[in-house]
C-alpha cells in the first residue's frame, strides 16, 4: 500500500463534568495516496474527533501519524506549520465555516499570504481567480460577502480555501449534508474533478453510505470509536460481513428503516464488541470478548465474531 496518511493506535479521551468521554479506542486507517477513502458511520461514532485530529484542531492521546512518510505525532504546531498547507479540511456547514464579515477574495488571499508571504499581488490575484473558477464560480465572487451567496456557493468557496493551498489531502467532513439533493450531486461531481484534475486524496466522512459508496474508492466504518470493517468499495458492498455495516446499509436505502436501539454512551461503553447491545445475533461470546479485526480477503477487514452472517451465529 502506498500510504499518505498512516494512523496507528490513535486514542482520545474527553473529560466532562459527568466522565470521561472515550471518543477513539486505539483506532487505525491507512489512506493510500489518490484514493477516496470513506468514512462513514453514525453521530457519536467518532469520525469527527478523528478528522480533527488529523488536521491538528486538536490532539491525541496516544498513537502514532505518519504523513507522506514523515513521523508528525509529537510535532509542535511551529513544527507542523509546513504540513497544515498540504492537509487541509472541508467542513459540515458552509454558513458557519467562512467568516460572514469578509469578502471571499480577502479570505483567499490570507489563506496564500500566511503560508507563501513572499507572493506577489499580482501573482495572488490570480491563484484567488483561478480558484473560484476552479470550483466552478466566476471570479468576479472574489469582492462578495458570503452572506451574498447560496448554500451551495459557500460550500464551492470552501472547496477552493482548502484548494488554494494546493494540498495533497482534504478532509470531508459532511461536505453535502447541509445541502438540498440537487446541490448534493453538483458538489460531489465537482469534488470528483478535482480529484482527478489534481491528483488529490480525499478522507470523505459522512453518516449516508449512499453517498460515501458513490464516491470512495474504499469505505471504513466506525462505530463508538473503532473502525469495525473496511475494504474496497465494491466488496463492502458486495459482501457486508458486521451486522452494523447491513444496518447502515439498509437505513440509508429505505428511510423508515432504522437502526435498532441507540447508540450506547462512550462515557460506559459496552463490554465485549462495542455493538453487542444492538445486534440482533450476540453470543455471550460477543459480551465478553472484543473481536479484532481480522482479514475475510485481501484488503477486507471485520471486527466481528461471526462476520459470515446469521447462520454462523446460530
Amino acid at each position: 500500500m502506498d500510504s499518505l496518511l498512516k494512523m496507528e493506535n490513535i486514542s482520545k479521551e474527553y473529560k466532562t463534568p459527568y466522565g470521561r468521554i472515550k471518543a477513539l479506542r486505539e483506532t487505525s486507517l491507512e489512506i493510500e495516496r489518490g484514493e477516496i477513502l470513506g468514512l462513514v458511520g453514525e453521530s457519536g461514532s467518532g469520525k469527527s474527533t478523528l478528522a480533527n485530529i488529523i488536521v491538528r484542531l486538536i490532539g491525541s492521546d496516544g498513537g502514532r501519524i505518519v504523513f507522506n512518510g514523515e513521523d508528525i505525532t509529537g510535532l509542535s504546531e511551529r513544527e507542523f506549520r509546513k504540513y497544515r498547507r498540504e492537509i487541509q479540511m472541508v467542513f459540515q456547514d458552509p454558513y458557519s465555516s467562512i467568516n460572514p464579515r469578509k469578502k471571499i477574495g480577502y479570505l483567499l488571499r490570507e489563506c496564500l499570504k500566511i503560508h507563501d508571504k513572499h507572493l506577489s499581488e499580482d501573482e495572488a490575484e490570480r491563484r484567488v481567480a483561478e480558484s473560484l473558477e476552479e470550483v466552478g464560480l466566476d471570479p468576479s465572487y472574489a469582492s462578495r460577502y458570503p452572506s451574498n451567496l447560496s448554500g451551495g456557493q459557500r460550500q464551492r468557496v470552501a472547496i477552493a480555501l482548502s484548494l488554494i493551498l494546493r494540498p495533497r489531502l482534504i478532509v470531508l467532513d459532511e461536505p453535502v449534508s447541509a445541502l438540498d439533493v440537487s446541490v448534493e450531486a453538483q458538489i460531489l461531481n465537482l469534488l470528483m474533478d478535482l480529484r482527478e484534475k489534481h491528483g488529490l486524496t480525499y478522507l470523505f466522512i459522512s453518516h449516508d453510505l449512499n453517498v460515501v459508496s458513490y464516491m470512495a474508492d474504499r469505505i471504513a466504518v466506525m462505530y463508538l470509536g473503532s473502525i469495525v470493517e473496511i475494504g474496497r468499495t465494491e466488496e463492502i458492498l458486495g459482501e457486508m460481513a458486521h451486522p452494523y455495516t447491513k444496518a447502515l446499509f439498509k437505513a440509508s436505502r429505505d428511510i423508515s428503516a432504522t437502526l435498532s436501539g441507540e447508540i450506547p454512551s462512550p462515557m460506559n461503553p459496552p463490554s465485549g464488541c462495542p455493538f453487542n447491545t444492538r445486534c440482533a445475533y450476540r453470543s455471550e461470546r460477543c459480551s465478553l470478548e472484543c473481536p479484532e479485526l481480522r482479514s475475510l480477503s485481501e484488503g477486507h477487514l471485520v471486527a466481528c465474531h461471526y462476520p459470515l452472517g446469521e447462520e454462523e451465529r446460530k
